[in-house]
């Protein structure tokens, strides 16, 4: 505004700084030579006018940019007439390969990790049932009849090696509750493998190295047959767990017991 009382002109407006944008812009100074009151004043500049409001019922989505008399697009990770997926990973979008397929982000349990559970466990549980025989047996002469072995052969070990019957029958027993605990841990590790732990397969894996191998000289004698199905069946259960499909379970869920935390 001039300062000098000898003029009697409108007051005339100067045009501001930038503006930050939360506001409209001030309108430039539509008198920059001054206004006189016989004058026509000129029209003042027009301004772009606002964007619509939303219409009733359409709401703006994130990651959307609302123009003018166009519908709001779908952002990322949402399709065409879906609403928005939250992601807690990396916001929106969908979740993680291998985090959803399941309840609560855990993948489907592959066949081959069922099948080497019935595997493992029916290779075990003749040892479940000749560990509870044994710890409860008492060996006599018509017992060592019954075992296939000459006689001659039995009486000429126990001669070397000092046992009497008595003895013989605490060995027996001894050995069953050995066999029996050695297949509850078996069964026990399979089932954890079969829940998804890792370390638990590597520990099968070694049990059927250190005692398959003993176990199938030692039966192939007298039970050949049965020796090679024991083995054969443990051998098969360790393989499935090591297999492609149940490689990739096991690192999904690693994975995702890793985001949970």
């Amino acid at each position: 505004m001039s300062s000098n009382p000898g003029q009697h002109d409108a007051p005339q407006y100067y045009r501001p700084g930038p503006s930050t944008g939360r506001y409209p812009q001030y309108p430039q100074n539509p008198y920059p030579h001054g206004w006189h009151g016989g004058a026509t004043p000129p029209p003042a500049p027009q301004q772009a006018p606002a964007a619509p409001a939303p219409q009733p019922g359409t709401t703006a989505q994130p990651g959307t940019t609302a123009q003018p008399g166009t519908a709001p697009q779908p952002g990322p990770g949402q399709q065409a007439g879906q609403g928005p997926q939250w992601n807690a990973a990396s916001g929106w979008g969908p979740p993680p390969a291998g985090l959803g397929s399941g309840p609560q982000g855990r993948p489907a349990r592959p066949r081959q990790v069922v099948t080497a559970l019935v595997a493992l466990v029916a290779a075990a549980l003749p040892f479940v049932v000749m560990g509870i025989g044994a710890m409860f047996a008492t060996i006599n002469d018509a017992v060592l009849n019954d075992t296939g072995l000459p006689r001659a052969d039995i009486d000429a070990a126990l001669a070397q090696t000092g046992l009497t019957m008595d003895q013989l029958t605490q060995f027996v027993r001894v050995m069953g509750g050995v066999f029996l605990v050695l297949a509850l841990v078996w069964i026990a590790l399979a089932v954890v493998a079969f829940l998804g732990a890792g370390g638990a397969r590597i520990a099968l894996a070694v049990l059927a190295g250190v005692y398959g191998i003993p176990l199938l000289l030692l039966m192939a004698p007298t039970i050949p047959l049965f020796a090679v199905l024991v083995v054969a069946l443990s051998v098969a259960g360790v393989a499935l767990l090591f297999g492609r499909p149940a490689k990739e379970w096991y690192a999904t869920r690693k994975l995702g017991a890793a985001s949970r935390s």
